[in-house]
């Protein structure tokens, strides 16, 4: 019989399969449209953040703010971003994503979810139902619920 802990490490190595499955399937547009993946977060974030401030978007990165501020450089370039002054703080600059961004986004978005919806069809509706009830169980006891 399989042990607790066999099964958990089991349930590990799942969340991974699935994690790294739905991450390169977002990134398909990134590399359709010759952005790299940090660019890519990158513009994820400001598209989730719209008028994220760059101090804001390198904490949320994890990453020094030259570093971001040089990333976000890169995306005003091409195009995918675009810088505006605070009306709060004039010195301050927000950063929102461009129209064309935004259409990219939302179609990777789309994209996503259809093979994100495609990855649950091996489960019943019942089964389904007994998934998310008892991922939520753990996510809450995460969240100290």
């Amino acid at each position: 019989m399989i042990d607790r802990r066999s099964r958990i490490e089991g349930l590990i190595q799942n969340f991974h399969t699935i994690r790294h499955r739905l991450l390169t399937g977002t990134y398909i547009l990134s590399a359709k449209n010759q952005i790299p993946n940090s660019q890519w977060m990158v513009l994820r974030i400001v598209y989730q953040n719209e008028g994220i401030g760059v101090k804001e978007l390198s904490r949320m990165l994890g990453i020094s703010s030259s570093a971001a501020t040089q990333l976000v450089d890169s995306l005003v370039k091409k195009g995918h971003l675009v810088r505006e002054q605070s009306p709060e703080d004039r010195r301050a600059l927000k950063i929102r994503p461009s129209k064309k961004t935004k259409e990219l986004i939302d179609i990777s978005n789309t994209q996503a979810l259809g093979k994100v919806y495609s990855l649950f069809d091996v489960l019943s509706d019942e089964e389904l139902q007994k998934y998310c009830d008892l991922s939520k169980k753990v996510a809450d006891k995460m969240l100290g619920k």
